[in-house]
């Protein structure tokens, strides 16, 4: 029996140098899009028995069901376009477009919230560190840091469904929301 060791600090340097052509086992994709399908529906529940404020749904479920529905339909793209593309070009275009879509989703939230004082400082903090997330998997759509293309889509999956998952916590635990009227 062979015993492999754990890579050490010089594979995980800057200068890795990963094949993207070699095929990627994009089972871990596939869970972030089940947690993301389970996800969107108990916010939908929650939403339906819980929540009636108009102004929080317009908002906030545009938000919500934009990262987990956008965190499953990019976690299933890489599989179909790795039948379509070659490896390098799939990356580019999974990447760019979840960039793009990441972006369109900040720009839609601040837009709709009008100014980015009426963000809550945990709202501020994500909103800013998005940023450097989308700016890596479009750094990918252009060609640079291909090397790490299968890692910086998973952490732009993994970002939008732990959006959604605190979206979905600040539901639970609104005390603003009304109470379920009792029989």
């Amino acid at each position: 029996m062979r015993r492999t060791s754990l890579p050490g600090p010089s594979a995980l340097s800057s200068t890795r140098s990963t094949d993207i052509s070699q095929p990627f086992d994009f089972e871990a994709y596939r869970t972030i899009a089940d947690i993301s399908v389970a996800l969107a529906g108990f916010i939908g529940i929650i939403i339906v028995l819980q929540h009636r404020d108009k102004a929080f749904l317009e908002l906030g479920l545009t938000t919500i069901f934009g990262t987990s529905f956008g965190a499953m339909m990019f976690a299933l793209l890489p599989d179909l376009l790795a039948r379509l593309l070659d490896a390098e070009a799939m990356w580019r275009v999974a990447c760019g477009t979840f960039g793009l879509y990441h972006l369109a989703l900040i720009i839609n939230h601040q837009s709709k919230q009008r100014s980015i004082r009426s963000n809550t400082p945990v709202q501020l903090a994500i909103t800013l560190a998005s940023f450097p997330v989308v700016g890596l998997k479009l750094a990918v759509g252009l060609g640079f840091l291909m090397s790490y293309a299968y890692e910086i889509y998973y952490l732009g999956l993994l970002w939008c469904v732990g959006i959604a998952a605190y979206l979905f916590s600040m539901i639970l635990f609104d005390e603003s929301a009304d109470p379920p009227e009792q029989a």
